[in-house]
Parts: C-alpha cells; sequence; structure tokens
C-alpha cells in the first residue's frame, strides 16, 4: 500500500555546492589523464533525452501522488484489507484513477474491490481529493489492471532483498510494454529518500523482463525535520555514479518533496539541473568547473 509519510528536506545549495566544489577537484585529479582524456569523449544528453526523462519522472510523480491521496481516503471508509492488497494507478479522462484490489492465484485475473477518481470540486475535477467508488462485487479485469499488476510481480521478483519498505509503479511504455519502478518508501514522518532504486521495462503480458536498470547506488535522505522550520532551502545536490544522465527518480523525487527546490546532478562527467517544474536543464562538463574541458 502507499507510504504516506513521505517528507523531506532539500540539502542547502550553499553548503552542498561549495562541498562539492571542494572535493571534485581531489577527485578529478586522482583520476588521472586518463579519466580526463575519456571524459572528453562522453556526450551530455541530448535535448530529447532529457525531455523524455521528465516525461517518466512526471508519470512517475503523478502516479505516487494519485496513489497516497487515493489510499488516504480509501482508509477513511474501512476496507476489508482481503480485498485491497494492491493498487494499479492510471490515467483517464478525468484524470488519474486508482484501482484497488487483488491478483488472483493464477494471475489471470485483476479483481477490483475500490475505485478511486478525482472527485468535482467547483465544477471540476480535482488532483487532490478522490471519490471511492465500491461495486457489490468486485469486478473482474482480464485486460489492462492484470497486466500491469503481473508486470510490478515479475520486476519486484527480480529485486534485490532490502529491510526497508519499497513502493511500485507500472506505467505504459512504448510499444504496449511496461515501466515498472521500485523505489524506497518513506521509514518515518518528514523524510524523502532517494536512491537505491531500480526501473524494469516488462512485456506488454506483464511476464517477461525485457531490461533491467540501477538508477542509483546507496540511498539518501532528505530529512526535513533536522532544520528548524524556517530554514530557507535554495536548492539540493547529489552524485550519481550509474549513468551519465538524471533519472526518471531525480525527476520524481524534485516533484515530490517539500519544500521544492531544484536539484543539482553531477554524474561522472556532467552536472545537470532538474528545475522545480520536472524539467532538466545541461549546465557544464564537470572538468570545467576546475578549467579542463568535460
Amino acid at each position: 500500500m502507499p507510504n504516506r509519510s513521505f517528507r523531506a528536506r532539500a540539502l542547502s545549495f550553499q553548503v552542498a555546492t561549495a562541498l562539492a566544489f571542494a572535493i571534485l577537484p581531489h577527485a578529478i585529479e586522482a583520476q588521472g589523464a586518463a579519466a580526463t582524456a575519456a571524459a572528453a569523449s562522453v556526450p551530455p544528453a541530448t535535448p530529447s533525452q532529457l525531455a523524455d526523462i521528465t516525461d517518466r519522472g512526471r508519470a512517475l510523480a503523478g502516479y505516487q501522488r494519485a496513489a497516497w491521496r487515493a489510499y488516504s481516503r480509501l482508509l477513511a471508509t474501512k476496507p476489508d484489507p482481503r480485498l485491497v492488497q494492491r493498487y494499479i494507478a492510471y490515467r483517464a479522462d478525468s484524470g488519474w484513477v486508482v484501482a484497488f484490489g487483488r491478483l488472483s492465484v493464477t494471475r489471470d485475473t485483476f479483481y477490483v474491490s475500490n475505485v478511486a477518481i478525482p472527485a468535482v470540486v467547483g465544477g471540476s475535477r480535482s488532483d487532490t481529493l478522490f471519490d471511492i467508488e465500491t461495486p457489490t462485487t468486485p469486478g473482474a479485469d482480464t485486460d489492462f489492471l492484470v497486466r500491469a499488476a503481473r508486470a510490478i510481480d515479475t520486476a519486484t521478483a527480480l529485486f534485490w532483498p532490502s529491510g526497508r519498505p519499497y513502493e511500485t509503479a507500472v506505467l505504459p511504455a512504448a510499444g504496449g510494454s511496461w515501466w515498472v519502478y521500485v523505489i524506497p518508501a518513506a521509514n518515518r514522518a518528514g523524510v524523502w529518500p532517494l536512491g537505491d532504486d531500480m526501473r524494469f521495462r516488462v512485456s506488454g503480458d506483464g511476464r517477461t523482463i525485457l531490461e533491467a536498470r540501477r538508477m542509483h547506488v546507496g540511498i539518501i535522505e532528505y530529512d526535513r525535520t533536522l532544520r528548524p522550520e524556517d530554514t530557507r532551502y535554495t536548492a539540493g545536490v547529489h552524485n550519481t555514479v550509474t549513468s551519465e544522465v538524471p533519472e526518471d527518480t531525480d525527476v520524481y523525487h524534485v516533484l515530490t518533496r517539500q519544500p521544492r527546490v531544484f536539484e543539482y546532478v553531477f554524474t561522472p562527467h556532467f552536472l545537470y539541473m532538474v528545475n522545480e517544474d520536472g524539467t532538466i536543464r545541461f549546465v557544464l562538463g564537470r572538468g570545467t568547473l576546475i578549467g579542463t574541458s568535460p
């Protein structure tokens, strides 16, 4: 079930950037001339690539926000836990809709116990308030929802064991396949975790892994509770070693944490900025920071 205690803080821009600039020259110097030559051959992400990352990150953020809010509303109705074992969010004409239910033992049917739809507020659909519809008999879905639920099962079966809670999201991908995300959930109020997450591409029937991508190594907890309430946050910053581009979950993290501030992402050779609206901007090559070519 969605974890509703996601909270976090962004790192102070002034402190974090100062640390990054202080450490970076020593790290690059230690890599030597070979690393500098390799850096020159690595191209930064194209605008099209960055736009695709933004789109996936925005969709992931919308999915999770809808799931958290819908589940909070559902809990107030005291649902039967035997019928509500998982959730699938999807976009409809009315906005994000969340279907709650259970997957059959044979994994060929998804029984829908409750559906959360955006409530009508002031004549228009709200993206923060949900109405819960509960059919007399759970509806049996044998297409979209069951394939999405199977895709989650297939992906999570390959996810490495962990002692902390995780959340999942499944989004349609090109060619009828699925993107399945496994991301850390907050284990206490006031914290937004970033890292130790994976993205899988799963076949349209939800049975086969087509691609597995580990997006971050290690985890950072942005803990807003460690700072006074009146502390002003300007930006966050983190390093990644798994890729030369920001990740979908970097965008998701910026769009869901509070306060919402932009994030600097240092890859091995480049610096990017994820804006508050999820768009991504290439800033410069990391080598440029110490007067060398990226």
